[in-house]
């Protein structure tokens, strides 16, 4: 699903890592506190899969959509003046109908603070139509969602299993600026909250760029970022876990 921050660009190499760690410590639970466009939590086996994000928008599409695709078919790409009525009047649409506006045709799926993007001139004068594109990427991803508990939370309601190890694997806001919820993310507090889920025995990787000096990368690549199409940055993404931890040693 497009969302800003997804990692679906290297799902394909973060997923072996977290399974190979669900096979070494046969892991029954897997957890995503912050879930997003669900584009690595699809790609996961594992018994049970929780995908849990506190953007409701995101919720919402998916447990509408993948109960009944059928609901896409009534999607039409959105005009500039049809995408800030559904963004500014939240009551006027249904909430599945809300989300899949917003979420496939905002610019770089920045719903929040950013702007139309559901279609664009090409370089050689073309029209693309993103939200079609997005559209379509998420119908595909449906059958992989369907098994999925889906949450809305704060990623601290969360409760964790306190006789099972459970992987939760955090993609969060990172500390460059990105918000949460609308609001600043406390870093200090996440990481706090994943030291205190490994004392209780739970395997907890982290996506970030960087970490508090207890905390070990486990792998790295590097990616180009870009918010808009005038400010990319090449940006090394890491996977970390707690230094402490006895499976950090761990590697595949």
């Amino acid at each position: 699903m497009k969302y800003i921050g997804s990692k679906a660009k290297i799902a394909n190499e973060i997923v072996p890592i977290l399974q190979s760690y669900i096979s070494a410590y046969n892991i029954k639970q897997y957890v995503e506190p912050f879930a997003g466009g669900f584009n690595v939590i699809d790609k996961i086996q594992c018994e049970y899969r929780l995908g849990n994000d506190i953007d409701p928008l995101v919720c919402e599409l998916v447990e509408a959509c993948r109960e009944n695709p059928a609901l896409l078919d009534e999607l039409n790409t959105p005009s500039r003046a049809e995408y800030y009525d559904v963004r500014d009047n939240p009551d006027k649409y249904p909430c599945w109908y809300r989300a899949a506006v917003l979420l496939f045709g905002s610019y770089n799926a920045r719903v929040y603070g950013g702007c139309y993007g559901a279609t664009a001139v090409t370089k050689d004068g073309k029209t693309r139509n993103y939200f079609n594109e997005a559209c379509e990427n998420f119908r595909r991803q449906l059958p992989a969602l369907r098994n999925i508990l889906v949450g809305c939370c704060d990623y601290r309601e969360l409760r964790l299993p306190e006789r099972e190890r459970v992987l939760v694997y955090c993609d969060p806001p990172y500390s460059d600026g990105i918000g949460y919820g609308g609001g600043k993310f406390d870093t200090a507090q996440f990481w706090e909250w994943c030291r205190t889920q490994t004392a209780a025995g739970h395997i907890v990787i982290v996506s970030e760029y960087a970490a508090p000096d207890d905390f070990v990368c486990i792998w790295q690549h590097e990616i180009t970022t870009h918010l808009n199409n005038r400010n990319k940055q090449n940006r090394i993404e890491k996977l970390f876990i707690h230094g402490g931890a006895q499976w950090h040693k761990y590697t595949t």
